[in-house]
């Protein structure tokens, strides 16, 4: 009996503490998931258009999500208030409205090669 009792009290206070949250300690650039994809279209001169998934692995929204984008061009048009420029490499995400835990933010673009687009950074959207 005084084990269930303790399982119980254990199993409460944890689910308090999830409910509670972390309050983003958690939440980093590792918490973001950027995905890169080759649609296999083509437009204009033969550039390839690629499809980049930008995925929020935190338990908490985020906003302000920054990326290193690696060179980035395109021959396309992209939404900036989905991607754009805020610094030179840097590129804002969503512009930098929240961003939901688990959701996913995409864009397409066109080069003759794909992009390494790295987090740089976020914040946490409020409590968590």
């Amino acid at each position: 009996m005084a084990t269930a009792l303790k399982l119980l009290i254990f199993t409460v206070f944890s689910f308090a503490v999830f409910l509670q949250g972390t309050n983003g300690a958690s939440c980093d650039t590792s918490s973001v998931q950027v995905q890169t994809i080759n649609t296999g279209a083509t437009v204009g001169g033969g550039d390839m258009v690629f499809e980049v998934e930008v995925k929020n692995l935190c338990p908490c929204a985020v906003r302000n999500v920054r990326l290193d984008g690696g060179g980035f061009a395109t021959t396309v048009d992209v939404d900036p208030s989905v991607f754009r420029s805020d610094d030179g490499a840097v590129y804002l995400v969503n512009g930098g409205e929240p961003i939901a835990s688990m959701a996913t933010v995409s864009f397409r673009y066109a080069w003759d090669h794909f992009f390494q687009m790295t987090p740089r950074s976020l914040d946490v959207d409020g409590q968590c």
